[in-house]
């Protein structure tokens, strides 16, 4: 989620895009399998092959302390391998063998719901093509110049288009979106100690989320908040019109922020942030139905 200030969080993404886990060309994600001698049997109920599109909250950029530049898809809540986070991926893995190796992440730092339409061109091309898409989108698309209400109505026509490329190509295929992680207050809360988060967010601009002194400034983050949701009401709008789509209904809202969940570069989830965010994005799948528990 690019929480800081403009001028900070285009540096993070540039680092991000120079990253050359940052491509989206369709691979496994590290320590998959890609192939086996004899086809592991399919659980009934699961996806036997997962995508995911997005953004670099996605590929989990940010979460190696010792190279933030690097997209960490081994960590990545959704189709990371990393055991610790437990991705969706690992979870779904531990209940339907068959779904070993096909884990792909085409999530790219920096993108926005243009890049979705590369992305879901990708998605269809895979062989297998996948059984549930996860997305992650919003945060590249907010201007907080005040023309963000001219903005919902392409943002959701731009969006459709992604949706229709999708059910096109992956007919069988299960689209999740979810929100962002926390909210700008509980955000703001949890940093408010961090100079380096105060500066990058304060300023007289509709998003600065502390004045010039430093001071929280609530109408800051209560129209940045607001921004969000209506993105996000648009992809929930968009995805109702839908038989295969879902949301996390912002469940991902009520995730604690707390500074260890947090990556070094105060944006990106850390690998415990990943780790929570996997739990609670599949609390979301399960719950809805989407896929068993």
């Amino acid at each position: 989620m690019n929480r800081l200030a403009p001028a900070l969080a285009a540096s993070i993404l540039a680092l991000a895009a120079c990253s050359s886990g940052g491509s989206t060309a369709p691979s496994a994600s590290p320590g998959a399998t890609t192939s086996t001698t004899t086809a592991p049997v399919s659980t009934p109920g699961y996806p036997d092959s997962i995508v995911v599109l997005g953004h670099s909250g996605a590929t989990g950029g940010g979460s190696d302390p010792m190279n933030l530049s690097r997209d960490a898809r081994e960590n990545s809540w959704a189709t990371g391998t990393n055991p610790t986070v437990n991705s969706v991926y690992l979870r779904v893995l531990a209940r339907n063998p068959a779904v070993v190796g096909h884990n792909v992440n085409l999530a790219k730092g920096g993108s926005g719901v243009d890049d979705l339409l590369r992305q879901a061109e990708g998605a269809v091309e895979l062989d297998p093509l996948p059984e549930l898409v996860l997305i992650e989108t919003i945060d590249n698309d907010i201007r907080c110049d005040g023309t963000d209400p001219q903005n919902y109505e392409p943002f959701g026509a731009t969006l459709d288009s992604a949706l229709d490329i999708i059910e096109a190509g992956a007919p069988e295929a299960k689209i999740f979106f979810v929100s962002q992680w926390g909210t700008v207050s509980s955000y703001m809360d949890a940093f408010a100690g961090f100079p380096a988060v105060v500066r990058a967010n304060s300023g007289d601009g509709l998003c600065d989320t502390f004045d010039e002194s430093g001071a929280p400034k609530p109408d800051g983050i209560a129209y940045l908040q607001d921004v969000i949701d209506q993105y996000f009401a648009v992809i929930v709008a968009r995805c109702e019109e839908r038989a295969n789509c879902f949301t996390d209904e912002s469940a991902l809202r009520a995730m604690a922020v707390e500074p260890d969940l947090v990556g070094p570069d105060y944006n990106h989830l850390s690998i415990a942030g990943h780790m929570e965010y996997a739990a609670i994005a599949w609390a979301a799948l399960t719950g809805k139905g989407v896929i068993p528990s």
